[in-house]
């Protein structure tokens, strides 16, 4: 019976959920709308302090949707709840929606259909980010500018055959899922249309006032996992552009936070370090004139103006990733 019902899922949709009774049920409500019949839910309780269970139970004793829910004991936090919901999941695509975002009516239907007729590994589409101060619209193609998974679909079969899972107890999961997929695919589709909404709150980890250095230094962890990971699975070769600009990214980026200049020029030493150990200065001339790349290699062998193009950044008003 379990493989007949795994062949008519099309979709399965992973719900994290910790501390978000608030937001809870319009995100599954923007599930229960959806246009794709064949889809499946599966919300992962992650240990949440509120009533976020009883809530997702009543929802789903509701639903027309197969909805499973997993109550977890202990709190084993984003990656591993995300882990966890995807060893459950048994569509033919795995998508992941945050508790505390919605999405499209139609997000999941056209996704679908987009990956299915290419035959792709995975599919994107455009988000908006949304707060009490308007709406912003997104739809970056280059990975490193759309390292979210939760305005994507990814191939169940494609992400079990090369064990791509999120690093458990690391910030910037996300990231290096969505790097793994880019970098083991064969074919990937991008869709324009903003399909995900994606709230802005200031409350979350990586939004709290004083988490810049933990940021930080998370990222610096985070990557030097993953270039490990490149390095023993052979990919490296392929990775190296992809790697490079996404180091000299982070690094240029880093100007705009409120981290002390020790701990600024720590993460750019990092960054020269992992360049050098891994030699990606070879790479070719096209990522070389990458602004991004191009940028590090001009200020890396002058520390000293950093503080001035720091102070410069500082006036820039957007937000940093």
């Amino acid at each position: 019976m379990e493989s007949v019902f795994a062949s008519q899922v099309s979709v399965s949709v992973v719900v994290p959920v910790f501390n978000t009774e608030q937001y809870l049920w319009e995100c599954l409500t923007s599930l229960e709308n959806q246009q794709l019949s064949s889809l499946e839910v599966i919300v992962v309780i992650d240990a949440s302090p509120d009533k976020a269970y009883q809530l997702a139970t009543r929802f789903a004793q509701q639903s027309r949707l197969a909805i499973r829910i997993i109550n977890l004991d202990k709190n084993v936090g984003l990656a591993q709840a995300r882990n966890i919901g995807m060893s459950h999941a048994k569509g033919q695509y795995l998508g992941f929606l945050d508790s505390d975002d919605y999405v499209d009516e139609n997000m999941y239907q056209h996704l679908f259909n987009e990956a299915s007729q290419q035959q792709a590994d995975w599919v994107s589409c455009g988000f908006s980010k949304f707060s009490a101060h308007g709406v912003e619209c997104y739809a970056h193609q280059n990975i490193s500018e759309n390292t979210s998974v939760c305005n994507k679909l990814f191939r169940r079969e494609f992400i079990f055959e090369h064990q791509i899972v999120f690093p458990q107890g690391e910030l910037f999961e996300d990231e290096i899922f969505s790097y793994m997929a880019e970098l083991f695919a064969d074919a990937v589709v991008h869709i324009e249309q903003a399909y995900y909404f994606y709230r802005h709150n200031p409350q979350g980890i990586c939004r709290r006032a004083g988490a810049d250095k933990h940021r930080l230094y998370a990222r610096m962890s985070s990557i030097g996992d993953f270039m490990r990971r490149m390095e023993q699975s052979k990919l490296l070769p392929k990775a190296a552009p992809l790697c490079l600009e996404m180091l000299c990214r982070h690094a240029y980026l880093q100007l705009r936070t409120q981290v002390s200049w020790f701990d600024l020029l720590c993460y750019w030493r990092f960054t020269q370090h992992l360049i050098e150990k891994y030699q990606l200065n070879n790479s070719d001339s096209q990522t070389q004139d990458n602004y991004f790349v191009s940028s590090f290699s001009k200020w890396q062998s002058r520390e000293w103006a950093l503080w001035l193009i720091r102070i410069r950044a500082g006036r820039a008003n957007y937000a940093v990733e």
